[in-house]
């Protein structure tokens, strides 16, 4: 306690020193700030049966994450991150915890070669280095962002990138004979530090190039190699994963419409050194997109080949680990069975995301990501995809469509191939331009769908389907005053067989499992913008799911939640 008071106590010592030093220009602030509480309470026939589980229970915090860019010379630029947290109920520094965030330093060598150290936010291209959203995020109707930005914000999500700590650095050159421009990206991350008597140190290496020829020709080659350093434990054994992927592009125009083709293809390989019984797997992958845009919206044809066998660490990690245990009643029923992570956990808990690489294929729910459990990545698959964004079919309605449809490239456990559709809708009304009326009233609507289906005999079928129903509602009261309300309705029904994978991703069984779920989710509340990033909401939610191929598995909640944040 005495150590969180001599933080406050040099943090309140050293404002003068750093407000001075902001009017120098060389120290400015960003940050977030959030206050959150929220009140859970069991409900519906859970509440009955259960005399176990508290009827309800409530927690928050407030939390303030102070970022520090300190410019000591035009050049050098150094980063830090502090988090002054205090969870509801404690008082005088009691349940308060003062850490460090984030810390890095970037600068520029003579203008021309750039460099990051510390803390840093890493991507590449879809299949070698990618971090892909959460499942059934897409399309997601706006008065749930809250949820969503929550959820990231905790998780160091941004724009598809991977948080590491490591080094990285870029340059570019300028050229004025058949290569216009040449640009150069290379890292190295530490992804596993040093076990005790464990597994050892786990490093990754990666760069890119990109040439243009012109300004209608690009071509560009990306690596990342993820490896274990052997000597840095007693083992014998060293883990190894290189990817290589090259592409090519082309831009033009036709009738004054801008449009771009790619074409990219490469291979991974992955082993264990020093493990006589580990096998080497080498796969690879191809992708061939046209993407053209056009004032009322724009076009993505594409094509997609991913190897049964081709493993990409930094690619095929996923967000959400299943096994983790909810934070909202873990535990409920007398028999204090552990409840499942639920979509409701999916949309609003940031304990059931993962921010480390996975070395092997994760576990996932075909519930929620049956077709495309690693993204773009996912291996044993073959097929077409097709979207349309941003369609303004009229100046107060647009929408969004996207459908893909994959086989699998081999049969798992059969000769007979699954055949896999996923689908997505997202349409907006603005019902005040309809209506000609001042105040903003805005209607959205989505519907995500997936099915996986596989002919022969019983044994081997597959009929699969899951569908999201979206919708939201929201009415401007007074300026930036919103009342809003929102649904989600989700369906899971069928059977699907599970692959049962050893240390080496080595398929050993198959398991089928039976699927006739339905979970609902309602909120209504009142949310105010002082700015875009600026806005507090209060509302109520209600939430339930029930697994109707087991009679007791039913669990409702209603939550009462405020939330106030602030992007500094």
């Amino acid at each position: 306690m005495k150590k969180t008071y001599l933080y406050y106590f040099l943090f309140l010592m050293l404002s003068p020193i750093l407000v001075q030093s902001q009017v120098k220009s060389k120290l400015w602030y960003d940050g977030n700030s959030r206050v959150i509480f929220n009140r859970d309470a069991l409900e519906g026939t859970i509440k009955d049966i259960d005399t176990v589980s508290t009827r309800s229970n409530g927690g928050g915090s407030t939390v303030l994450d102070l970022g520090f860019h300190f410019t000591p010379v035009d050049d050098i630029e150094i980063f830090s991150e502090i988090r002054l947290k205090n969870d509801f109920g404690g008082m005088w520094g009691n349940k308060s915890v003062v850490e460090l965030r984030r810390l890095s330093a970037k600068g520029i060598v003579n203008n021309k070669i750039a460099f990051s150290i510390g803390d840093i936010y890493l991507k590449q291209t879809k299949f070698t280095l990618y971090n892909y959203e959460q499942e059934l995020s897409q399309y997601e109707p706006s008065v749930f962002k809250f949820y969503r930005d929550y959820v990231n914000y905790e998780n160091y999500y941004q724009s598809n990138y991977h948080r590491l700590q490591g080094l990285q650095t870029n340059f570019s050159y300028n050229m004025y004979n058949f290569i216009e421009q040449l640009d150069f990206d290379a890292f190295t991350a530490r992804i596993r530090g040093v076990e005790w008597l464990g597994k050892p140190e786990l490093l990754m290496l990666g760069g890119s190039a990109m040439v243009r020829l012109s300004n209608k020709i690009n071509l560009g080659s990306h690596y990342v190699n993820t490896f274990e350093v052997l000597s840095s434990s007693n083992g014998t054994v060293a883990y190894y994963n290189p990817v290589l992927n090259t592409q090519i592009s082309y831009s033009g125009s036709v009738n004054d419409n801008p449009y771009k083709m790619l074409l990219e293809g490469g291979f991974s390989k992955r082993g264990w050194d020093g493990d006589l019984l580990a096998p080497e797997v080498k796969g690879n992958f191809m992708q061939a997109s046209l993407h053209s845009k056009r004032i009322n919206g724009e076009l993505d044809l594409g094509f997609r080949y991913v190897d049964s066998e081709f493993r990409s660490m930094g690619a095929q990690t996923r967000r959400i680990q299943y096994s983790n245990s909810t934070t909202t009643y873990p535990y409920y029923s007398n028999n204090y069975t552990q409840r499942k992570v639920s979509l409701l956990d999916v949309m609003s808990d940031p304990n059931v995301y993962n921010q480390n690489l996975s070395t092997s294929l994760m576990s996932y729910n075909p519930m929620y990501s049956s077709v495309s459990p690693y993204g773009d990545a996912t291996p044993n698959r073959i097929g077409f995809t097709a979207k349309i964004s941003n369609m303004n079919i009229t100046d107060f309605f647009s929408a969004n469509i996207q459908t893909q449809y994959f086989t699998e490239v081999i049969g798992q456990g059969t000769t007979q191939k699954r055949m896999l559709n996923k689908s997505a809708l997202h349409s907006m009304l603005l019902l005040n331009k309809l209506l000609s009326t001042k105040k903003s009233l805005i209607l959205e609507g989505s519907m995500n769908l997936e099915t996986v289906n596989r002919a022969g005999e019983n044994f081997e079928k597959i009929d699969f389907t899951s569908i999201l129903y979206s919708g939201s509602i929201s009415y401007e009261l007074i300026k930036n005053f919103k009342i809003i309300a929102g649904a989600k309705v989700f369906y899971a029904e069928g059977n699907e067989f599970m692959a049962d994978r050893d240390k080496y991703d080595q398929i050993n069984d198959y398991s089928n499992h039976i699927y006739d779920s339905k979970e609902t989710i309602l909120i209504a509340g009142l949310q105010h913008h002082f700015t875009e990033n600026i806005y507090f909401t209060m509302q109520y939610n209600q939430f339930n799911v029930l697994d109707k191929t087991n009679t007791y598995d039913e669990f409702s909640l209603g939550r009462l939640i405020f939330m106030f944040n602030m992007n500094l």
